[in-house]
């Protein structure tokens, strides 16, 4: 509904488009990764001053400890003069915030974030101008600060400025060219500010889906198959029934759960449970997808092309051509996912832990034939989310329960349905041909990778092209056998791809004896890419050699969702354990808001990294995950975080850019080539610990 002066609530209301540019629903892009929303393209929203002075920022976007309250406070907090920790930041409700496409792809700055300033200084000057009269000064004598308009030449002559929106209602539109402050007036971004929300999450006082309890409402344990692709044939529930505690065991379609009274009694209850499954043979094991991979590429996609390959390799005095490979890891968030849902009359409500609440409410009106004005999605706060809780079928079982229950009905994973039903980042198997000469320079460059995408080629197609100066390049992705349901994962197959490039091109320098932090820079004609290379290495205190040198030294650059970055690494090895000492990394996102964020995204990617560049697999055969708990399942440990810097190299001549995924896309072919560089061993297939010996 679009918001007048008439209509809107008493204090200042600063409205703006939902649609900020972002991939909407009629690009391919959206449809393939996110399914069918729809679009609300009318006025939204953005920032509030109540008549006692508060002000309250709305995004559609959802915090999952990425620290986007903490950023959206900061700008905020920089156009209106105020400290973050006193501006309330609502998120992910779709009855109160903007319309979003989803909390994906780093883009919560980079969109969001800049909107959230016009919005703010939008405010500034409608409340400049109401100063003004107020006040009885010109509006270029007048400065917003601490809560208060005030004279620049008397600060004691002032207005509050819940004293100059009390009692009447304004509405302000942000305009295309918002007077934001420029970077040479910051006095709150780009400087050391206490995250807001640090308190709440360490104390256990945030709330997340897990969290909510609604009047009368039972809890639901579903049955889940014993395999991929198992069809339940017959269900003997009459113990279960009986149990204490059990309202019903409801079957509706696939869907078959126990409702009890507490958590407890759910379980047991479904313990008890008689089920007979039929199960699909034949199907890939993890020991057999490299093979199937090769086998059965399909659907090939160029991402880049450039010259003849074949007759550049053909001439060229050098050629290498090697595989590697990159197996399924799950996304293996703290929190597994839940949902609350509750219907009054033909109203639903959903608490979900997702990350496209709007996308939920649309699915949910679909399944229902209901309109999405019907349905009510929250967002809570979410323990991790890496792209993963995207796809959320919780919201859409706890709602076809609570429907059929009559009461409220909250489905809660396990870990090991969390693990065993969420999406996994794809397998992939990248071939790369490549031509050099002596000298150092690439002549030609073919990548061909297939991922395990099945219908969301983009995933593997992310990251698939190369920064290298070339006379001919071609780069192809295909999709491939999947046996496992493939997922968005942080930086979705960015890491993945990059994982084959940069190991390669450290296999270029060794053949031809040149080192290769050299190497890359005589071959990145990009100046972001050379600049993150070059602050990388300083502060790591790179020293030109070729490899291998014994030092277990390995480097990597990477560009993922706009910005840039690099990373250096020093290991050791001990018996079978690779142990990660140091990283030196660097990254350009851009005109930077909130550098303690920036630092703590990349420090989170490079430990998540971890896992999956050293131990973390899915292990699958005859449709079952043999690893889908913790105690099976090994991902890194704090005592095993390595020193951490962090460069920001970014400058405010570049918009901002994303900071959550770049620093997850070289940390495994550092981590490979400094393996490399310290044992003389090649390794071509993750994670790396399992190709010791």
């Amino acid at each position: 509904m679009t918001i007048t002066e008439a209509s809107a609530p008493e204090g200042l209301v600063i409205v703006g488009a939902s649609a900020l540019g972002l991939p909407l629903p009629s690009t391919g892009y959206a449809r393939q990764a996110y399914g069918n929303v729809s679009v609300d393209f009318g006025p939204a929203t953005w920032l509030t001053v109540g008549g006692d002075g508060a002000v309250t920022v709305f995004a559609g976007k959802v915090e999952y400890g990425q620290g986007i309250r903490w950023g959206l406070a900061i700008a905020a907090a920089e156009e209106l003069g105020l400290e973050p920790s006193v501006i309330s930041v609502v998120l992910g409700d779709t009855e109160r915030t903007p319309w979003d496409i989803g909390t994906f792809g780093s883009q919560s700055t980079r969109h969001t974030g800049v909107q959230v300033r016009k919005a703010a200084a939008t405010a500034r000057q409608a409340l400049i101008e109401l100063a003004a009269g107020r006040l009885d000064l010109p509006p270029d004598q007048l400065i917003c600060r601490d809560g208060r308009m005030a004279s620049m030449a008397d600060p004691g002559r002032s207005v509050s400025l819940g004293e100059l929106v009390a009692g009447q209602s304004v509405v302000r539109e942000i305009p295309e060219e918002a007077p934001v402050h420029a970077p040479a007036e910051f006095t709150v971004m780009g400087g050391y500010v206490r995250r807001t929300d640090g308190l709440q999450r360490v104390t256990g006082r945030a709330v997340y889906a897990q969290d909510v309890v609604r009047p009368g409402m039972l809890f639901a344990r579903v049955l889940r198959p014993p395999a991929y692709g198992a069809h339940l044939e017959r269900l003997d529930d009459g113990v279960a029934t009986r149990m204490p505690g059990v309202a019903s065991v409801v079957r509706d379609g696939d869907l078959v759960a126990v409702l009890a009274e507490s958590d407890q009694q759910a379980d047991a209850a479904h313990d008890l449970l008689i089920a007979d499954w039929s199960e699909r043979a034949g199907q890939i094991s993890q020991w057999d997808l490299p093979a199937a991979l090769a086998a059965d590429p399909h659907d090939p996609v160029v991402t880049q092309e450039l010259g003849d390959v074949e007759a550049a390799l053909a001439k060229a005095a050098h050629r290498l051509e090697e595989s590697y490979y990159i197996p399924y890891i799950p996304a293996a968030p703290m929190e597994p996912r839940a949902a609350v849902a509750e219907w009054a009359d033909d109203r639903l409500t959903v608490w979900a832990g997702t990350q496209r609440p709007f996308g939920i409410r649309g699915e949910l009106a679909q399944f229902f034939g209901i309109d999405e004005d019907h349905v009510h999605v929250i967002a809570p706060e979410i323990g991790g989310g890496f792209g993963s809780k995207s796809i959320y079928r919780p919201a859409l079982e706890a709602a076809q329960l609570a429907k059929l229950a009559g009461r409220p009905v909250r489905v809660a994973y396990s870990r090991i349905e969390e693990m065993t039903w969420a999406t996994f980042r794809p397998a992939a198997l990248i071939t790369i041909r490549s031509g050099f000469d002596a000298d150092g320079r690439i002549t030609a460059w073919d990548s061909h990778a297939i991922h395990t995408t099945v219908d969301r080629p983009m995933i593997g197609q992310r990251g698939s092209e190369s920064p290298y100066a070339a006379d001919a390049i071609r780069s192809i992705v295909s999709a491939g056998p999947a046996p496992l349901r493939p997922g968005s994962y942080r930086s979705l197959g960015c890491a993945v791809n990059h994982f084959a490039r940069e190991s390669h091109i450290d296999e270029i320098a060794t053949a031809i004896g040149m080192d290769p932090v050299e190497f890359r820079l005589r071959n990145l004609p990009e100046p972001r890419y050379r600049r993150v290379l070059e602050a990388a290495a300083n502060e790591f205190g790179w020293k030109t050699v070729s490899t291998p040198s014994g030092g277990g030294a390995g480097v990597a650059v990477g560009l993922d969702v706009g910005s840039y970055a690099a990373e250096c690494v020093a290991i050791g090895i001990e018996g079978r354990e690779i142990r990660v000492e140091r990283v030196s990394a660097s990254i350009d996102c851009g005109l930077v808001f909130n550098p303690e964020g920036v630092r703590s995204q990349m420090e989170g990617a490079i430990m998540m990294g971890l896992g999956g560049a050293l131990f973390e697999a899915a292990e699958f055969e005859d449709g079952h995950l043999l690893n889908g708990s913790f105690a099976r399942y090994r991902v890194p440990r704090i005592t095993q975080m390595p020193e951490v810097s962090v460069t920001i190299c970014g400058g405010e001549e570049n918009p901002p850019t994303g900071a959550g995924e770049p620093g997850i896309v070289p940390i495994a072919p550092a981590i490979a080539n400094a393996v490399f560089d310290l044992q003389s061993k090649r390794i071509r297939e993750l994670p790396l610990q399992r190709q010791l010996s």
